[in-house]
């Protein structure tokens, strides 16, 4: 399989600049540095624990924190039609229990997406703030 690297790119822009007009503007420059840590945490703790934090923070009374949750939420699921792999987004079990040699793939797939995210982050949400 011939894969254009502008596809992830073509993605990433398409996801960041529905993020951009899914979150309130204050957010933005905190999602874009949320965004830059995306590579480093799935290398870390997986796509699984992603998807669990995503929960997290979309179910949590904490208003300050649910935008953490949108962009892990929009990341799988652009993940999820960039990789054409079947997996439910709100569901990490559909993670956790995925094949191994599958999980690993799409998990390597994650970590380049994730870098495009980090790439074009700035450029559409802003400079990163804490």
């Amino acid at each position: 399989m011939k894969l254009d690297s502008r596809k992830f790119s073509q993605e990433a822009y398409a996801a960041l600049t529905a993020i951009e007009k899914d979150l309130d503007k204050k957010y933005h420059k905190k999602a874009s540095s949320l965004i830059q840590g995306l590579t480093p945490y799935i290398s870390t703790w997986g796509l699984h624990r992603l998807s669990g934090d995503a929960k997290k923070f979309l179910n949590g009374k904490a208003e300050d924190t649910k935008y953490k949750g949108k962009v892990y939420k929009k990341f799988l699921s652009s993940l999820k039609s960039f990789s054409g792999q079947n997996f439910n987004v709100d569901d990490e079990g559909s993670l956790i229990n995925m094949p191994l040699k599958e999980y690993t793939a799409l998990n390597r797939l994650a970590i380049e997406l994730a870098r495009e995210w980090s790439f074009w982050a700035s450029a559409i949400l802003g400079e990163p703030e804490e």
